[in-house]
């Protein structure tokens, strides 16, 4: 797994696979194991290329809590496309990594063969929400406190889904541990602080897939708005999948993804 440095930041990323390229987003607090069940099935016939937000996984994290906004992870996931060769690609962003892809759709449009957008939205300003903002002020709280393990410690929100490996539950309290307390405040306040794309994404104009899990409560309607404003955007639910349907049911995410690639490939892009 290289590690190079990418806009003074050591960035984390694996190439996999041969053909087009397809480059996949995480969202906040995951890394590259998000793409588990993605990585050997596209690397059959793609160039797959996974990474590390700044902050997140193996990525350096900086200190600086400023340094994690979404037009700076746009940023990054740009330049480490370029390192790896990649002149069009097709872009998957999911959650956090949503917002990022947009930005990169909005403003690099040239360089993208098709978008995915997944259980994201058009804006993530959830604290206007009051029992959302006092559970993220909670957080915070004990993350500035006790540090990182005080957050891991904290039982989850909701129940896990009912197609959720019990043991990513596992996976995800010991990558929080691993997490620096300025990424994980920082991270989230560059979400908050984002601009969104309610008044922008009309302007996308690179063929897209919404997808969205259908337990995914939070982000539904915000799902069902991108593709409604979004040109030509296509709509894809998975049922029985919260927020992460690439992990909860991979075969049918992966049956929804790939059939969007087929659609636009390069011989029907150009």
């Amino acid at each position: 797994m290289p590690i190079e440095r990418i806009n003074g930041i050591q960035i984390n990323f694996e190439l996999h696979g041969e053909g087009e390229p397809l480059l996949f987003v995480h969202g906040y607090t995951g890394d590259v194991s998000d793409w588990r069940f993605q990585i050997p099935e596209f690397a059959r016939t793609h160039r797959v290329l996974v990474m590390d937000h700044r902050g997140h996984g193996r990525s350096e994290a900086p200190a600086d809590r400023q340094a994690y906004s979404i037009v700076n992870m746009a940023d990054d996931v740009e330049a480490v496309a370029a390192h790896a060769g990649f002149e069009r690609y097709h872009l998957l962003g999911h959650s956090m990594g949503g917002a990022v892809a947009q930005e990169i759709a909005l403003r690099s449009p040239g360089r993208l063969l098709s978008l995915t957008l997944e259980d994201t939205g058009h804006s993530f300003q959830l604290s206007r929400n009051e029992t959302v903002a006092k559970f993220i002020a909670a957080r915070h709280k004990i993350a500035e406190e006790q540090g990182m393990e005080g957050i891991a410690a904290m039982p989850p929100l909701a129940p896990a889904p009912p197609h959720m490996p019990p043991e990513r539950r596992e996976e995800e309290t010991a990558r929080l541990k691993r997490m620096s307390v300025d990424a994980f405040i920082g991270a989230w306040q560059g979400l908050e602080a984002w601009t969104g794309t309610t008044e922008r994404a009309a302007s996308i104009g690179v063929p897209t897939l919404v997808i969205y899990g259908e337990l995914d409560q939070m982000l539904i309607d915000a799902s069902k708005h991108l593709a409604s404003v979004i040109p030509n955007a296509d709509l894809e639910t998975i049922p029985e999948a919260a927020h992460s349907p690439q992990y909860e049911r991979p075969e049918l995410f992966n049956t929804a993804l790939r059939r969007h690639l087929a659609r636009n490939a390069t011989a029907r892009a150009k």
